[in-house]
């Protein structure tokens, strides 16, 4: 997860942020399933707490980076759309 470049068009920085969003849940997950693992908690229970707690935390986390790169993505698509 490096430092997306200020000067990538909003597709490519809400593209990476989505990427990013996915391997920390991947990295949330193993985490929990290693305490899991150690306490005998179930693999139901991991993953509530994944879809759960996890999805919401994360979501909070970026939602106005998130919505912003949404709206300037959405703004540029014409003009992406005409280029040749």
């Amino acid at each position: 997860m490096g430092r997306p470049s200020r000067h990538a068009q909003p597709y490519e920085r809400l593209a990476e942020l989505n990427t990013d969003l996915r391997e920390a849940k991947a990295r949330l997950r193993q985490v929990l399933e290693a305490i899991a693992d150690k306490y005998d908690i179930s693999a139901k229970d991991v993953s509530y707490a994944i879809d759960g707690y996890a999805d919401d935390m994360l979501s909070d986390l970026v939602f106005g980076i998130q919505r912003d790169l949404e709206h300037a993505a959405e703004a540029e698509a014409p003009l992406r759309s005409r280029s040749p």
